[in-house]
C-alpha cells in the first residue's frame, strides 16, 4: 500500500472520531450539561441572573463551536474517502501497465 493509502485511511479514522465526539459534545452543550459549566463559566457578574444569562448564552455559544468542528471533519473525512480512491486508482492504473505486455514492450522500444 501506498503511503497516500496509509494517511488518507488514518486521517478517514480519526475525523470519524472527531464528529463523533465533537457531536457527542455539542449534545452535551446544548442540553447544558452541568459538569461542563467550569468550561462555559465567566470570572464577572453583576448579580445571579446575570449569571444564569451568561452562562446559558456560553453554553450555546460552546454548542454551535462545536458542531462547526464536526463539520469541518466531516468534510474531511469526504477528502480523506477521496485520496484513498484516488491512490487505489493509481496503484490500479500501474498494475495494469506492469501487466500489459504491449505498454512494456513499447515502452523498451523506445528506449532503443
Amino acid at each position: 500500500m501506498s503511503a497516500l493509502i496509509n494517511c488518507g485511511i488514518c486521517c478517514f479514522v480519526l475525523s470519524i472520531w472527531g464528529v463523533v465526539q465533537l457531536s457527542l459534545m455539542a449534545l452535551f452543550y446544548k442540553i447544558e450539561a452541568s459538569i461542563l459549566i467550569e468550561d462555559v463559566e465567566e470570572h464577572v457578574y453583576d448579580d445571579y441572573d446575570d449569571f444564569i444569562k451568561k452562562t446559558k448564552n456560553n453554553y450555546q455559544a460552546t454548542s454551535l463551536n462545536c458542531l462547526i468542528a464536526a463539520a469541518i471533519y466531516a468534510l474531511m473525512i469526504g477528502l480523506s474517502y477521496l485520496c484513498i480512491r484516488k491512490a487505489r486508482s493509481n496503484e490500479r492504473k500501474a498494475k495494469e501497465k506492469l501487466e500489459d505486455d504491449e505498454y512494456y514492450c513499447a515502452h523498451l522500444q523506445k528506449r532503443k
